[in-house]
């Protein structure tokens, strides 16, 4: 997927995918698992082709790559397009040397006793690691990997075999993870600190207690008032 425009900057997704055998998945991928590689390129295409040459030599069931307009961008990731119920979680991960990959195979992979929907490593860096003036209270991200676990529960007896699986994976890439969390890809309880340096941090408490000190606007991780 290599989407037009000025720049060079490439990022990278790589993602386990079980298909459950349900009817609202087309047929060709029905019941089946894979491996993908989506692939983010805003430079020259014939420098994300050679960057492309390795995982293409590899044989891969379906090549897809090509250049898309910046709305088509919202689809790639094959999200459903109407909400669907589904338990996961993530974490942030500070380095994936190979051992880190291995982990995450034998924990996330075709041996998983519970295999999940998505289990992804999405690759950060780039501008999300750079600062800048008015960015807000989290200017960067401050880890080179984000992990995100998610299957599909639409009956509540689901919801402990996917929360147990997740746990699992999670614990396994437990010794490579960074201090740092993301709110975008927490969806249980965590503490609020994490998400944020500990100058933001105290400096959001602060606000809260100044705005709000009677705690009414509420979110799915509390910032608690400076007292």
């Amino acid at each position: 997927m290599r989407p037009g425009g000025p720049g060079t900057s490439p990022s990278t997704i790589g993602r386990l995918l079980n298909f459950p055998p349900i009817p609202q998945i087309p047929e060709p991928v029905r019941g089946k698992s894979f491996v993908i590689v989506e692939a983010y390129h805003t430079g020259d295409p014939a420098q994300a082709d050679e960057l492309l040459a390795p995982l293409r030599t590899l044989g891969p069931v379906n090549d897809t790559i090509t250049t898309v307009s910046m709305p088509t961008l919202s689809h790639l990731h094959m999200d459903p397009e109407q909400p669907v119920p589904g338990t996961g979680d993530g974490m942030m991960i500070d380095r994936l040397p190979v051992e880190a990959i291995d982990a995450f195979v034998q924990a996330a992979g075709p041996g998983a006793a519970f295999p999940l929907l998505s289990v992804e490593l999405r690759h950060l860096g780039g501008a999300l690691a750079r600062p800048r003036p008015g960015n807000g209270a989290l200017p960067c991200l401050d880890a080179h990997y984000v992990l995100f676990a998610v299957s599909m529960t639409p009956v509540p007896e689901l919801v402990g075999a996917v929360t147990a699986q997740v746990e699992t994976i999670k614990n396994a890439l437990a010794p490579w993870a960074a201090r740092q969390m993301y709110l975008n890809f927490a969806e249980t309880e965590h503490p609020a600190a994490p998400f944020w340096s500990e100058q933001a941090y105290q400096r959001l408490r602060q606000i809260k207690a100044n705005v709000d000190p009677d705690d009414i606007i509420r979110s799915n991780h509390p910032v608690p008032p400076a007292r």
